[in-house]
């Protein structure tokens, strides 16, 4: 495998990239103050709340929540997988990428890229080979037309044949083993792992092939579908067929259908549907959803109405509230039991399976209708049981909107009143605040607000101080987070306040964050002072601490409850600090 890119490599790549030139490349920028400002490239509007910090490094919008450093960007607006976004940049400044061993030391690229060259040349000749075999065997081509594949739509997925034959596959038998196509015995010898099979290349984003599929053409024959094995060129839940193709679509693609086999990408493709993809026969995880999400902003979910069917569209819902962020929207298509859309648009045509799936059901709508399946909301266990199940799947949702949505649903669904009781439920606060405008500031900047602001100003002010882990016990607003952003800094002396932000990238209060590295609070415009001010704040939160803690103590004793010998003495303190 071509292993892990370092670490230190990407902070220092990122470090060293202007992420203003990276953006206004593609989205011209205007100064505006310190920072610079546009119309955000990843959602429509007319009054520019995209800002780009040069200082810290990274972008924030005020109005979708998009954010990110120069890779995040790429991935977003180029599309880019996150190795392919790394590529880029140190390409654009002409360095190569180091990749780590299994032994963690970094090895150059260009060795591991010369036998990635050597396994995709491999495949690319077995691709050859079955493609002309194909238009060489009656048998295989009798299959093809019985199943109303055309040239062109064989062509469009480089769809080819593997004969009978246990080694017919031509090329150096340790690339073919390396690269999965041949299987080694015990005495060194080698067969085809493809054989009397339709094959069907897998190419990732590039247009490489790195791996096959292949499907019976012999009733007799198991297993139906075999894939290749995993290999340093091919990783199954990373990859998803029928995407490269799907990119090459010169028409504009409305949505992008995720089916279960690469014969349902095929059969759609044939009548007209170009827009459809398939898993390698595992569950789609987060980001192979991400990597869609990136092509088109709407995904149609599509399962057979079988048991198996509801079970993978649950890992589908499951796996999709984390990316659902503005503009995005998740369907979930179930077909009649017996039917996939291989069979569906053989029966009935294109235009009753886009019917289909312009009636599919939303993410809310499915989620709901398995949550009620599951339990019984006339009795209040039942109820309890829907919220629990619903809870951890809530708080992954980063979009305000859609957690608005579900609210509501679930007042209507549960009639019972949206209030403090049902929103501990599923973990979601009362009050929901509007995102802030860039110059739309908050007048009242809390102790731990702004130094939390100062840290990622200058994450080395945190280096000035030890922070005291009793005031989390305080119940201070954002001192928590104020702890966790300090030790972050001690973890990592020298990390940037782009870096540092990115260090949160995943945290539940990663926004929180980025908007408020993007504020100037009215106190650093007055005091140039940043140590000091930071100092100040630590002074001020301790006296807040020590109030409250006070005050906690003093009802322990009127309550009756006994004192430690040191509880006595913080009173004790606190009224000697007090005169």
């Amino acid at each position: 495998m071509a292993g892990s890119i370092p670490k230190f490599f990407i902070d220092d790549l990122v470090n060293r990239i202007d992420i203003v030139d990276v953006i206004d490349a593609r989205v011209p920028l205007k100064k505006k103050g310190r920072d610079y400002q546009a119309c955000c490239p990843f959602h429509n509007e007319k009054t520019p709340s995209f800002t780009v910090s040069q200082s810290k490094q990274f972008y924030y919008c005020f109005g979708c929540g998009a954010k990110g450093n120069s890779i995040g960007f790429l991935m977003e607006y180029d599309h880019m997988e996150f190795v392919e976004a790394i590529e880029a940049l140190a390409n654009s400044i002409s360095i190569e990428v180091p990749y780590e061993t299994s032994s963690g030391a970094p090895t150059q690229y260009k060795p591991q890229k010369n036998t990635y060259e050597a396994l995709h040349k491999t495949l690319e000749q077995c691709a050859l080979f079955y493609q002309q075999a194909l238009s060489q065997s009656q048998f295989a081509l009798a299959y093809v037309k019985q199943r109303h594949i055309s040239a062109e739509t064989q062509q469009r997925f480089a769809i080819g044949y593997a004969p009978k034959e246990w080694q017919s596959v031509p090329g150096e038998q340790q690339l073919l083993i390396q690269s999965g196509m041949s299987i080694e015995k015990d005495d060194g010898r080698s067969y085809d792992r493809f054989r009397n099979r339709l094959m069907f290349p897998i190419r990732n984003r590039k247009g490489n092939t790195i791996a096959f599929g292949g499907r019976i053409i012999d009733p007799e024959d198991n297993p139906k579908y075999l894939n290749s094995p995993e290999t340093d060129v091919f990783h199954k839940a990373e990859e998803i067929y029928g995407l490269y193709e799907l990119r090459q679509t010169h028409s504009k693609i409305e949505f992008i259908l995720v089916t279960e086999g690469y014969m349902d990408v095929v059969a759609l493709s044939e009548h007209g549907i170009h827009c459809a993809v398939a898993t390698l026969g595992t569950a789609i995880n987060h980001n192979q959803i991400e990597t869609l999400f990136r092509t088109c902003k709407t995904v149609v979910f599509c399962f057979d109405g079988d048991a198996a069917g509801q079970k993978a569209a649950q890992r589908a819902l499951e796996n999709s509230f984390v990316n659902l962020k503005e503009g995005r929207i998740a369907k979930f298509l179930f077909l009649p039991t017996g039917e996939d859309p291989d069979t569906f648009v053989q029966q009935y045509g294109k235009e009753r399976f886009i019917e289909k799936v312009n009636n599919a059901d939303t993410l809310t709508q499915f989620l709901f209708d398995s949550l009620l399946a599951k339990h019984n909301i006339k009795t209040a266990e039942g109820r309890a049981l829907l919220l629990d199940e619903l809870r951890p799947h809530f708080q992954q949702i980063p979009l305000q909107s859609l957690k608005d949505q579900i609210l509501g649903l679930l007042e209507t669904t549960l009639k019972i009143k949206l209030d403090e009781r049902l929103l501990n439920a599923v973990g979601e606060t009362l009050t929901k605040t509007p995102a802030p405008q860039p110059q739309a500031l908050d007048h009242q900047w809390s102790n731990s607000r702004l130094a939390i602001n100062l840290l990622l100003q200058n994450p080395t002010l945190a280096l000035t101080c030890s922070p005291n882990y009793q005031w989390s016990e305080s119940n201070i607003p954002g001192v928590p987070l104020l702890l966790e952003v300090i030790d972050a800094i001690h973890e990592d002396p020298e990390i940037t306040p782009s870096n540092l932000l990115q260090h949160f990238q995943h945290h539940p209060n990663s926004e929180h964050l980025y908007k408020l590295a993007m504020m100037h609070p009215p106190q650093s415009e007055q005091n140039e002072n940043a140590e000091q001010m930071f100092i100040d704040c630590q002074t001020s939160i301790q006296q807040d601490f020590a109030i409250k803690r006070n005050k906690q103590l003093i009802n322990k004793l009127n309550a009756g409850e006994t004192l430690t010998d040191n509880e006595h003495k913080e009173i004790a303190q606190h009224l000697i600090h007090k005169k």
